[in-house]
């Protein structure tokens, strides 16, 4: 700690935060640091102080010098200039929300609706959505709606087991609307100093308005889980500031908002009210044969022998498995020289996938799932 003595002000640097620290234990020693620098500006009378936690060495950085982006320092207003309570304030070179948002590009969607082998169920559930998204200006201004929905936002949670169609339907949804798409994923926000993640999950949907897009975010679970009761640890206020920021973010936002999870039983009851549930089940028989159809292209060379029905047979796998399957034979048919794909080759190389990936329960299979995102 040193004393960096700023006229009328009393100033400290505090290091000693590793960089080697994951986010976890940063967010704990931060939020230790800052809470005990409330603490003892408390008991030193109104003379204000400013504390600022780095994890860079002393003299590495002045109030007129650059500082280091490794740093990203937090500063603590505490005594009469500050409200008790208040959150650690962003230093002088801090970039604003909108700074932060240039990070976030939009980008125009993959897929259409054309590309998804759905339940009807789900599919009605999401041309829903995208209806009262279309009919906003009718629903909220001319019929009134607005007077109990200020904010009419769409917020779609698409739950289901990884490679069932989610992140395919969240492109599907984009074009359906003409919109352009951003995706992120929530440990993209995440950050190890204190205060950040709120930040960039404000810039994440700060970026969707500005560009007029449709927001897909993915490991929605990691933002929208419980939150802590009491808060004892950093880490902890930390997942509460986000979930609170992810409250405010969804009232305020009147886009479209495409929320991905594998763990939606972990989502805190606040957001029920808020998001439309739907859910990707896993592929059976039939569901398998229409996404094999979908991923045989036309211009691919295929053997007279190959049948859809034939490789829905198959069971345990996704649409993602279907793809990374088509990809891999049609990769080896080439590699071997030989002219077409044929029905062996395509079931070697999901049998293959199935082989190859991490052992975990199968999917419940369910009528008509989603495709390969």
């Amino acid at each position: 700690m040193r004393n960096l003595g700023r006229g009328s002000r009393t100033a400290f640097a505090v290091t000693g935060i590793p960089g080697s620290a994951d986010d976890v234990e940063a967010a704990l020693l931060r939020t230790r640091l800052i809470e005990a620098a409330k603490e003892f500006s408390g008991r030193g009378g109104p003379r204000p102080l400013t504390v600022t936690v780095t994890n860079q060495p002393p003299g590495a950085a002045t109030e007129s010098g650059p500082r280091a982006e490794a740093a990203a320092e937090t500063e603590a207003e505490a005594g009469s200039e500050a409200e008790a309570g208040s959150e650690a304030a962003a230093g002088p070179d801090e970039p604003s929300i909108a700074e932060r948002a240039r990070r976030f590009t939009a980008t125009p969607p993959l897929y259409t609706f054309d590309r998804l082998v759905l339940p009807d169920r789900t599919l009605d559930q999401l041309l829903r959505a995208v209806h009262t998204v279309e009919q906003r200006r009718v629903l909220f201004d001319e019929w009134g709606l607005r007077e109990i929905q200020p904010h009419p936002g769409s917020a779609i949670n698409l739950e289901g087991a990884p490679g069932t169609g989610k992140t395919l339907a969240a492109h599907a949804l984009a074009h359906r609307l003409g919109r352009p798409l951003i995706a992120a994923r929530a440990s993209q926000l995440e950050s190890k100093y204190h205060g950040e993640g709120p930040k960039n999950l404000a810039a994440l949907f700060h970026a969707a308005r500005e560009q007029g897009a449709v927001l897909f975010l993915d490991e929605a679970d990691a933002l929208m889980s419980s939150r802590f009761e009491t808060t004892s640890h950093g880490s902890e206020h930390a997942v509460n500031a986000m979930r609170s920021e992810m409250l405010t973010a969804l009232d305020s936002h009147e886009g479209l908002v495409v929320l991905a999870t594998n763990l939606v039983t972990s989502y805190d009851t606040a957001f029920d009210s808020r998001v439309w549930h739907v859910r990707f089940p896993a592929p059976d028989e039939a569901a398998r044969a229409g996404i094999w159809r979908r991923h045989l292209p036309e211009a691919l060379p295929l053997a007279e022998d190959v049948s859809p029905e034939g490789l829905a047979g198959v069971d345990e796998v996704t649409g993602r498995d279907i793809r990374r399957a088509v990809i891999d034979a049609a990769a080896e048919v080439l590699r071997t020289g030989r002219p077409r794909v044929r029905q062996a080759d395509l079931l070697a190389a999901v049998e293959r996938i199935k082989a190859g990936r991490p052992c975990r329960a199968a999917p419940t299979p369910m009528s008509m799932s989603g495709g390969s995102g």
